[in-house]
């Protein structure tokens, strides 16, 4: 079936964002499936769980290169070819990690599978560009945040359900099964948003020019702004993503069947406001209510370092866990709002900008939740010094650079 073509003029179908949603939600189903049964690969394979491990690193590395170069060809190729691309590489990579016998392969093959999961998820946001703008986008941005919330909570219950059933090969057949159905929605659902005559005028360009759209987005200083605000916000969350387990299963000594629910109780607080956020859209503007998320975020986290601080050792599981949840939930206000700011940049290069966002996103994340784990000191206050560094950061960035009081004008489209 052809790919059904719209434009900025055209109304989308409500089914859009699901379906939009469902694709991103690619990524979080390709990481965390697997991570139950890393434990159960590196015996198959014969090598210490750290060595598996390295898959997980080799996937956020190859999914930002992947984003960044995806990016630009959708801008130049379309939407529909460059993710049918991506879903091609990302299902043979998959497949072939079936058969993967050393460590070394998996850790190259997940690569390959990241890199194809980069260049098909990056066109989501793109697509959802170039039809919408200002309250809009964040609001279709919100539905999709929703919808994609819920892949990491069910992702890791699929893969320790499978390895009941089966073995770790399970895990990487049910993600050769739902990128095959992405697939299908890719080549016959979703809309080409990339106008032929458009793509026509950026395939007569020189391919030296194919990247020189990143110099644009370097040299809008306001839109760094937004995109910094982001990368710091997502550092945050990733400080506590990868500190979780120690936080709670060694610090708190929960066991381990209660972790996934102090783990979700997050992921809930995240969810609601997100739905808050969409309410809030009727009457305020994006950069509005981003600016009351980061700046809620920011008080969640000297709530939590002062906690952390004055109980030391005798703070409770509770005298954590509020502005943890708190801090979590703000970026239900912050992730919609800030990609809509910044995208609203740039409506002649969405592909380009949204493949910046997106790396930017795991680049940031990655870098700061594994600096806060190399000064472990056992406690918890590198971890609540380390979000409150992120999120004050990320104030200052949104208000000095990004000016988030101004409202966003843009004098020439791009």
């Amino acid at each position: 079936m052809p790919p059904l073509n719209l434009t900025a003029d055209t109304r989308p179908p409500r089914w859009l964002a699901p379906c939009l949603a469902a694709l991103v939600a690619l990524t979080p189903f390709a990481i965390d499936t697997y991570l139950p049964a890393i434990p159960a690969m590196a015996a198959a394979l014969g090598v210490e769980v750290a060595q598996v491990q390295h898959s997980v690193s080799s996937y956020l590395l190859g999914f930002a290169i992947g984003q960044l170069c995806g990016g630009p060809l959708s801008d130049r190729w379309g939407r529909i070819l460059v993710g049918t691309i991506g879903l091609g590489v990302f299902i043979a990579s998959t497949a072939l990690i079936l058969f993967a016998n050393s460590v070394e392969w998996l850790v190259a093959l997940r690569f390959f599978q990241a890199l194809g999961g980069g260049f098909a998820t990056v066109i989501s946001g793109a697509i959802v560009r170039d039809l919408y703008s200002g309250r809009e986008a964040a609001r279709v941005m919100s539905l999709i945040a929703t919808m994609m919330l819920i892949a990491p909570l069910v992702a890791p219950v699929i893969g320790s359900s499978l390895l009941t059933l089966g073995d770790w090969h399970g895990i990487f057949v049910f993600l050769l099964v739902y990128s095959g159905l992405m697939l299908l929605v890719v080549r016959g659902v979703l809309p080409e948003t990339v106008s032929k005559f458009r793509r026509a005028r950026r395939q007569r360009e020189s391919r030296r020019n194919l990247f020189r759209s990143y110099g644009q987005i370097f040299r809008t200083r306001r839109a760094l702004g937004f995109l910094f605000a982001q990368a710091l916000v997502s550092g945050c969350m990733f400080i506590y993503i990868t500190t979780a387990p120690f936080v709670f299963m060694e610090h708190f000594g929960l066991p381990a069947t209660k972790f996934p629910l102090m783990f979700g109780s997050c992921v809930l607080g995240l969810v609601l406001m997100v739905q808050l956020n969409i309410r809030l859209l009727k009457f305020f503007e994006p950069r509005q209510i981003l600016q009351i998320g980061i700046g809620l975020q920011l008080i969640a986290c000297v709530l939590l370092l002062a906690s952390t601080l004055y109980f030391g050792a005798q703070q409770s599981l509770l005298a954590w866990m509020l502005p943890l949840v708190m801090a979590m939930g703000a970026i239900g206000l912050i992730t919609p709002n800030s990609a809509a700011c910044y995208l609203e940049f740039f409506p002649g290069i969405s592909g380009t900008a949204n493949a910046l966002y997106g790396a930017s996103i795991f680049i940031a994340g990655g870098l700061l939740g594994g600096l806060v784990n190399g000064v472990h000191t056992g406690t918890l206050v590198p971890i609540a010094a380390g979000m409150l560094c992120c999120s004050a950061a990320a104030f200052c960035c949104l208000m000095f650079v990004a000016r988030a009081r101004q409202p966003i004008e843009l004098t020439a489209q791009a």
